[in-house]
């Protein structure tokens, strides 16, 4: 398998183990909840019975079966890890280096686009200023004045753009070889279990075998 096939094989072994644990922390998924209604102690000649109460999940997994299977898995995910570490260390480029610096690249461009769209402009806030003056009988008298309320950028918006346009195309090559790799670039691993299909049908399938 190529090395985009191992990552969604690595990623859908980590959900399976997700799900189970999900579910046996569930109370409910690993106890049986059974309640005694003791009639003849409140009535001579009734019969006692006992209910399940138990509120499984649907599934209804064995646990001691599901626990092993983890464990299966556990085993799974560490050889396809081993296989993928081998792979990216073969490549020409470091691969993780490459994805985390594309991702602060295109977290910076939302920022750089901002400040490209920003301009220079002025709000006049009519009657918001408040002055005091004495009048001509000496009293201290107040007034309202307009306020011209100006707004500058402290930078030279061509040089964002300019930044902006860079870095896009930067990121955009960068994201190509990525791609590339990741289709290219082969995995010694052959798959144990069949990955294909939603989570709950991948686990019913393993919990049979």
């Amino acid at each position: 398998m190529n090395l985009k096939e191992a990552f969604q094989a690595q990623n859908k072994i980590g959900e399976l183990q997700d799900y189970i644990t999900r579910y046996l922390y569930k109370s409910d998924n690993v106890m049986t909840i059974t309640e005694k209604h003791l009639r003849s102690k409140a009535l001579a000649g009734q019969q006692d019975d006992s209910v399940d109460v138990s509120q499984k999940a649907e599934e209804g997994f064995d646990v001691g079966r599901l626990l092993a299977v983890w464990q299966e898995l556990m085993v799974e995910k560490e050889h396809l890890g081993t296989a993928i570490g081998k792979a990216k260390a073969n490549m020409e480029f470091n691969l993780d280096a490459a994805v985390d610096a594309n991702k602060s690249r295109r977290a910076f461009l939302s920022t750089l686009q901002g400040l490209a769209s920003r301009k220079s402009s002025h709000e006049l806030r009519k009657g918001e200023g408040r002055g005091y003056v004495f009048n001509n009988d000496g009293n201290q008298t107040a007034y309202c004045y307009d306020i011209d309320r100006i707004m500058t950028i402290d930078y030279d918006r061509n040089k964002v753009r300019a930044m902006v346009k860079e870095l896009t195309q930067t990121a955009d090559a960068v994201s190509i070889k990525i791609d590339e790799a990741l289709l290219t670039t082969k995995v010694d691993y052959k798959p144990k279990f069949d990955l294909a299909g939603d989570i709950a049908f991948i686990l019913e399938d393993l919990m049979e075998k």
